[in-house]
């Protein structure tokens, strides 16, 4: 093994505390095509890691795209074993974005594994491919995968662990695992299954490993409330999770070891969590420090963000989501200008350093006096405390009201993100204005409505994926969209609004 590889494990598992060392007779890598730090801060890359490992006959191992530079060809190394990632039973691959479509094709390719399901011989590892984007649309994922998981894990691996145990050889696992819950067969399955849901008695899912190398340095996630009760119409929360089930503090404070310093609450409306303050409570009195990935402005009050400022939150996150209060109605976000405002004085009052402020353009129905409204707004804002200003164009996804919504068209998103920048500048610094690429995010609405066709055109751009090169590769599929064309003209454009 490269030196430099080899050190760069060594630091890690040496700055962690949780990993599993073990042995049995099938071995499983759970791989992340991304980096180390990502995935360590993902509590589904971890929970599964977790599941397997508390199978009888069964141990994972470790595995993470960004390591394939320092490999060889066909040698991505585990973090917990001298075997290479691709010489396991199973090799299942954890992906949370769209834009890691084309890193699931290099991370098979760096473990030694066709990435072409077709092309894989029986004796290969079985490819299972699970995680947020095969709930959002599994389509791009049908040309790498063997079997694709739907829903949450506690509710699959078990009974995948089992059919394992039982089969001969992979068709006979196939044909244990075809018809169950979340478990969906690309060469079977004529249609997605109904999604796995858990139960709330296995629930909450927390940090298996805490590592100072994560995105989060050193915190312990737990998730303390899985779903959703809100009806926002632009949201996968509330129909990919299933339906909100809150975990009772108790449950949620017993897992969290005593020589933790820090938590971090997860949850898709930890706001609306009926327990959060209890639990912040008792966190700070044993002298953790909290933070929580959002706050709703609608439940915000001086109670929850005082416990928050002790335990440790320096900056409120807000979404506000909807440029106007217009678009906020439409998309039924249930917050108006005075839960935003309000706060935001609650912020200033009690001494938190900023206020992130989450917005989206681009949205269905969207002028430009939306944008104008979301400026005036934005200095409002600024007069109480200095804002960050977090600008994303509108995705449209499955499983939404939104699906047959248009995508706005790169140049209209660049057009409005050059105004906002403009108009805002001469406010630096009491307003930062951080946006994201309109390029990228349309590549994004490709994947999130794409079919298997987008996927083969992943499959060109192992070597390098730039704009150019993802718009060559999907003309080269014979790849089409009328929903989401690049280059729209912002003049002859009113974006459809469809929430039937």
């Amino acid at each position: 093994m490269n030196i430099t590889l080899r050190n760069r494990i060594r630091s890690r598992l040496a700055d962690e505390n949780g990993a599993i060392f073990k042995d049995a007779p099938f071995r499983v890598t759970i791989a992340y095509p991304n980096t180390y730090a990502v995935a360590m801060a993902s509590l589904g890359f971890q929970t599964v890691y977790r599941l397997f490992n508390q199978e009888p006959d069964f141990v994972a191992a470790r595995a993470f795209l960004e390591d394939a530079e320092l490999a060889g060809p066909g040698r991505l190394p585990v973090y917990e074993a001298s075997n290479y990632a691709g010489d396991v039973h199973i090799f299942a691959i954890s992906i949370a974005f769209e834009l890691d479509l084309v890193n699931v094709v290099r991370l098979l390719r760096a473990a030694g594994i066709e990435p072409l399901r077709e092309a894989r011989a029986g004796g290969d590892p079985l490819v299972i491919i699970g995680g947020p984007l095969t709930s959002s649309n599994p389509a791009p994922l049908v040309p790498f995968a063997d079997a694709i998981l739907i829903g949450d894990g506690e509710e699959m691996i078990p009974r995948l662990a089992e059919a394992y145990r039982q089969a001969y050889d992979k068709a006979e696992f196939l044909d244990l695992v075809e018809g169950m819950p979340g478990v969906y067969l690309p060469d079977r399955d004529e249609r997605e299954p109904r999604w796995a849901t858990a139960p709330v008695d296995v629930l909450p899912v927390y940090s298996q490993i805490v590592s100072r190398q994560s995105e989060f340095p050193g915190v312990f996630l737990v998730e303390a409330e899985r779903g959703c009760p809100r009806p926002c119409t632009f949201c996968l929360a509330r129909v990919m999770y299933g339906p909100t089930r809150n975990v009772p503090a108790e449950r949620v404070l017993n897992v969290i070891p005593e020589d933790v310093d820090k938590v971090g609450l997860v949850g898709a409306a930890l706001s609306d969590y009926p327990h959060i303050k209890q639990v912040g409570r008792e966190l700070i009195e044993r002298g953790v420090k909290l933070s929580v990935s959002s706050i709703r402005a609608d439940r915000i009050d001086m109670e929850l963000a005082a416990i928050l400022k002790h335990g440790g939150l320096r900056t409120f996150t807000i979404a506000s989501d909807g440029p106007s209060q217009r678009l906020r109605d439409l998309l039924k976000k249930q917050v108006n200008e005075e839960h935003l405002l309000r706060a935001a004085e609650v912020a200033s009052e009690l001494g938190f350093s900023g206020y992130k402020l989450y917005q989206m353009i681009g949205l269905p129905t969207e002028t430009d006096d939306d944008i104008s409204e979301m400026i005036s707004f934005t200095k409002r804002v600024a007069e109480i405390i200095p804002v960050t200003l977090g600008i994303s164009p509108f995705v449209p996804k499955r499983h939404t009201p939104h699906w047959s919504d248009s995508f706005a068209g790169i140049k209209t998103i660049e057009a409005r993100l050059k105004r906002i920048q403009k108009e805002l500048r001469k406010l630096r610094p009491r307003v930062e204005v951080r946006s994201a690429s309109a390029k990228w995010a349309w590549i994004e609405a490709v994947i999130a409505r794409g079919g298997p066709e987008v996927g083969h055109a992943a499959l060109r751009l192992e070597d390098g994926e730039s704009f150019s090169d993802w718009k060559r590769a999907l003309a080269e599929v014979g790849w089409h969209d009328p929903l989401t064309l690049p280059d729209a003209d912002p003049a002859s454009r009113v974006l459809p609004l469809s929430l039937g």
